[in-house]
């Protein structure tokens, strides 16, 4: 396996941050992975993973050799007449995965069809939209410990799976490659439309009589993305570039008689599962109040059809990001006392 020396990866990642990788390589196999990690254990590189470049924040200059796996294997474990279960690559495009799973009949995934990425980015963020996340369909997922080299598997219970987040991101943060996520997929279509939009068009379409599918189901969640987030190819982006912040419910009372048309949604507390003890807040509405939809800070602006979403012009770095990441959270922190996250992850 080649080492690729000071490779650029500014086309690596969806908001098109300029960086350069100190030694890059790409795998196909475990064989060419093992080869890679004699390497870099002989250069004395420190491994950095990464996978599709949407939902990370590079840095200008990322010392070590970064990977990226490319192997893209769908193997069939088990089925019987209700469900099947895949072992799917982590190197398969992720859109490309739901379009699959669909096409061989197997269902659940279809909420998540247009997420960018790869499939083994999928259990980091317990990745989620339009009332699905992932975890719920994953059963197991499996890999190597960076720093021991030890193979490891993790069941859907140790996943730790919560609100964008999981053990991959918690105790093995940036310490471990996910090779196979092993899916448990439905071989019952039972259709997920309490989403707003998705539900006017189920209801549109049982006046009109047209059936009920996955595919139809997936094509209406690439209809609503569309609609609401911009091509990366075109305007750089993550998507939605902070999480819904989480927040006591007493705090959420008292903002609700200040701002009676903020979204608030309940949520089970990891810690006790009181569903009376935390709500979800819409970031979104959140900064959208404070101004921010379709404004611009330098070469970076919150965009015009979702405030959430952050973009950047040409030629746009590091700081402007950060510039704006800071102003909307100062903003945000100042009218309602809520500290905002970023979704994308450092990297490098």
């Amino acid at each position: 396996m080649k080492l690729l020396p000071q490779f650029d990866l500014s086309q690596s990642n969806t908001l098109s941050l300029p960086s350069v990788a100190q030694y890059f390589s790409r795998f196909t196999s475990i064989s060419d992975l093992l080869s890679l990690f004699q390497q870099a254990k002989a250069h004395k590189l420190k491994v950095k993973v990464l996978g599709g470049g949407s939902n990370i924040i590079l840095q200008p200059q990322v010392s070590g050799l970064v990977i990226q796996n490319a192997m893209q294997r769908i193997v069939t474990l088990a089925e019987n007449d209700e469900s099947v279960i895949f072992a799917v690559d982590a190197g398969l495009n992720w859109h490309q995965w739901v379009l699959k799973s669909i096409e061989m009949g197997a269902y659940g995934l279809e909420n998540l069809a247009l997420i960018p990425g790869m499939v083994g980015a999928s259990p980091v963020q317990n990745i989620g939209a339009y009332g699905v996340e992932v975890g719920q369909l994953i059963e197991e997922v499996r890999g190597v410990q960076l720093s021991t080299g030890q193979w490891m598997s993790f069941s859907k219970q140790q996943c730790n799976f919560s609100y964008r987040d999981s053990i991959f991101k918690q105790q093995f943060k940036n310490d471990f490659l996910i090779t196979q996520v092993v899916f448990k997929l439905s071989k019952v279509f039972k259709p997920q439309v309490t989403y707003a939009p998705l539900n006017r068009m189920a209801d549109q379409a049982l006046k009109e009589g047209v059936q009920l599918t996955s595919a139809k189901v997936a094509d209406w969640v690439i209809q609503v993305r569309n609609s609401k987030l911009p091509d990366p190819a075109r305007i750089p982006n993550a998507g939605s570039f902070f999480t819904n912040p989480i927040i006591k419910k007493m705090l959420a009372d008292r903002l609700l008689d200040k701002f009676p048309e903020m979204p608030v949604y309940p949520v089970a507390s990891p810690l006790n599962n009181d569903l009376d003890c935390e709500v979800k807040v819409a970031a979104g509405w959140l900064i959208d109040q404070c101004g921010w939809k379709g404004k611009s800070l330098g070469l970076a602006k919150m965009h015009d059809l979702q405030a959430l979403v952050l973009t950047l012009e040409k030629g746009a770095g590091q700081q402007d990001l950060l510039a704006i990441q800071q102003a909307v959270q100062v903003d945000v922190m100042s009218k309602f006392g809520i500290q905002l996250h970023p979704e994308p992850q450092p990297f490098g």
